[in-house]
């Protein structure tokens, strides 16, 4: 009789909390999967931030969050997961109620993109563990992942190249007529520059910019197609990572910098020109433009915007091309350009094993080691 009492009673208590959470699991249940920066540096280090916020009287005894990241992000801590070609992880709660959980997973991102959070979705077992409740998660939350940033002698060496080139052509006298934005105070900055309302607003001493009474510009222009057949995708890489490292020391110099590529987003779209600008912020801006690179609209896209530059070239403005392809097609465009008294650079990354050999005194090689 005992026996058949507790079963009579167990039964009515399953039935119950069945009903609950059938009713209630979802009520006042909010997760949150998201990035603790906007971007990185590739090398640099952020947070993955998990939020479950349980705002009802019924607990959670078993709670899955599970979700994929893109396996560039290397996480410290690898419990409940596991990596195919995405980084899976499934993070196991046990929830009160009116509780609310936050866990920081730390990760660090090796290599250039726009990663976000994939395939979340959340999983929750009644007490008796034979009932199961789930649904899927909407969060656009992404974080930019940098390109990597060349700081080798050789390309301290090259780069002083690129300025002797710029300062060749610029004038030394400042026109306190064209405002430029502000930066932070260098040792040699007169003390008249200095901006006071911009330093308190910073906590640090801000100067003005000016432009030049013949300003320098430099527009990078990348070409994300080549003529090899083996190890495309790091030799393109290696020209992205070109192009950030230039624009960021350029602007650190103040020169007034714009960029436009044929490389295409994830979606097949030709990413949109980023537009001249001379402050360090303006650096993020081409970043994060480099960072959604996923592919290329090819090199007649490309040539159609050198073409376009040769119809009217401007002197007081550097264009600097960066392009694994280095056919006549393309130097034929660069010649009229060139002829025509504006300053072009040409620096084409390529193997080691394959170097690039030209008669163009504005061309030069930049060698990829191919089994590094």
């Amino acid at each position: 009789m005992r026996l058949v009492v507790a079963v009579i009673l167990l039964t009515i208590i399953y039935l119950i909390q069945k009903f609950l959470f059938m009713r209630y699991w979802s009520k006042g249940l909010d997760t949150e999967v998201s990035f603790s920066r906007d971007y990185i540096e590739c090398g640099e280090s952020a947070e993955l931030i998990e939020v479950v916020s349980n705002d009802k009287f019924l607990p959670l005894p078993v709670f899955h969050l599970k979700f994929s990241v893109d396996k560039s992000l290397k996480f410290l801590d690898k419990t409940n997961s596991n990596v195919t070609d995405l980084y899976h992880k499934n993070e196991l709660f046990s929830i009160l109620g009116h509780q609310r959980i936050t866990r920081r997973l730390a990760f660090t991102g090796t290599s250039r993109g726009v990663v976000g959070v994939n395939n979340a979705s959340i999983l929750v077992r009644d007490f008796f563990m034979l009932q199961s409740y789930a649904c899927k998660m909407h969060h656009s939350d992404v974080i930019y992942v940098f390109p990597k940033k060349l700081n080798s002698d050789r390309f301290k060496v090259f780069f002083r190249g690129i300025m002797g080139e710029i300062e060749s052509k610029r004038s030394i006298v400042e026109d306190n007529l064209s405002f430029r934005g502000v930066r932070q105070y260098q040792s040699f900055d007169p003390y008249r520059s200095i901006n006071w309302k911009q330093s308190a607003k910073a906590r640090e001493l801000m100067v003005n910019m000016y432009g030049y009474t013949t300003d320098s510009r430099v527009k990078i222009m990348l070409n994300l197609d080549n003529d090899y057949m083996i190890e495309t995708n790091k030799l393109l890489e290696e020209a992205i990572s070109l192009a950030s490292s230039i624009a960021r020391d350029l602007l650190a110099d103040g020169i007034i910098v714009s960029v436009i590529t044929n490389g295409t987003d994830r979606n097949g779209n030709v990413l949109p020109a980023v537009e001249e600008g001379a402050e360090k912020r303006h650096g993020v801006t081409i970043d994060r433009m480099l960072s959604e690179i996923a592919g290329s609209e090819g090199k007649d896209r490309f040539l159609d915007y050198l073409r376009k530059e040769a119809l009217s070239p401007r002197d007081n403005t550097l264009y600097l091309v960066i392009s694994p392809y280095a056919r006549q097609d393309l130097i034929s465009v660069l010649d009229s350009i060139d002829s025509a008294g504006s300053s072009v650079r040409l620096i084409v990354p390529c193997y080691d094993e394959y170097p690039f050999i030209s008669d163009r005194p504005y061309a030069e090689e930049w060698e990829v080691p191919i089994n590094v």
